[in-house]
């Protein structure tokens, strides 16, 4: 990734400290370290194509890998993936994006 910011919305937002983006219909949040959130009128297919180094983990979540804390498995289901980020939120992985998701993980460690 050549570019240490985005801009959004005529806000600069730095990528390293963006844990996640949450696609909201034609609307993305992105979700930064410190519990803020900012809003584009950006759609997360337009981020997913421009940030090739995040992970799609759900249809609407996008996450920075180097954001991930802990990979565990759901308690309710063992068969699920659950990603434990920085800023203490949960997410669970979509069944079918799993395997790519823990093969592209494990070559960032």
């Amino acid at each position: 990734m050549d570019n240490t910011y985005i801009t959004c919305d005529k806000k600069r937002i730095d990528l390293p400290s963006s844990v996640l983006l949450e696609g909201d219909w034609n609307y993305t949040r992105i979700h930064q370290h410190d519990l803020s959130i900012q809003m584009s009128s950006y759609t997360l297919k337009w981020y997913e194509q421009l940030l090739t180094d995040f992970i799609r983990v759900r249809k609407n979540v996008i996450i920075n890998p180097n954001h991930v804390v802990d990979i565990k498995k759901d308690a309710e289901n063992t068969s699920r993936l659950q990603l434990l980020l920085s800023n203490g939120r949960i997410i669970n992985v979509a069944r079918r994006r799993q395997t790519i998701t823990k093969r592209r993980l494990q070559t960032l460690s």
